[in-house]
């Protein structure tokens, strides 16, 4: 199994660069016909983050394009579930990483999780940090 980094990722799927593109590309087909490619969770917010600043994606198409990624043969995303999970929960304005936030510490156990992201609180996944 290998791992390609978050810019391998992104010219594949901008395609905004016509030779690092079909470099990428190459590189993520023949990896997931041979040995398997692994997308590190901090890739996987990494290239969220990356497709959402990129002009023309807007939050589904991102949304769309993630979704793909977590269902493509031969990838294997780390803490799969965790991230299948998160973004489905990022249809708002709450972003993934904020999400994976939330499903991280739920997880552990924690009580709560404190924020100053107003948006954030408004879903019930965090709760404010009075002042």
């Amino acid at each position: 199994m290998i791992a390609l980094d978050t810019n391998l990722w992104a010219r594949a799927i901008l395609g905004d660069d016509a030779r690092q593109s079909r470099a990428a590309q190459k590189a993520i087909t023949e990896g997931a016909r041979g040995a398997g490619l692994f997308v590190p969770l901090l890739v996987f917010v990494e290239l969220a983050w990356v497709l959402k600043a990129a002009p023309g994606w807007d939050a589904a198409r991102v949304h769309e394009a993630l979704g793909r990624l977590l269902n493509m043969e031969g990838v294997e995303v780390e803490a799969s579930p965790l991230a299948r999970e998160a973004l489905a929960l990022s249809t708002g304005a709450v972003r993934l990483a904020d999400n994976l936030v939330f499903l991280a510490t739920r997880d552990r156990g924690c009580s709560r999780l404190l924020t100053l992201d107003a948006r954030f609180a408004k879903t019930g996944r965090a709760v404010l940090l009075k002042m």
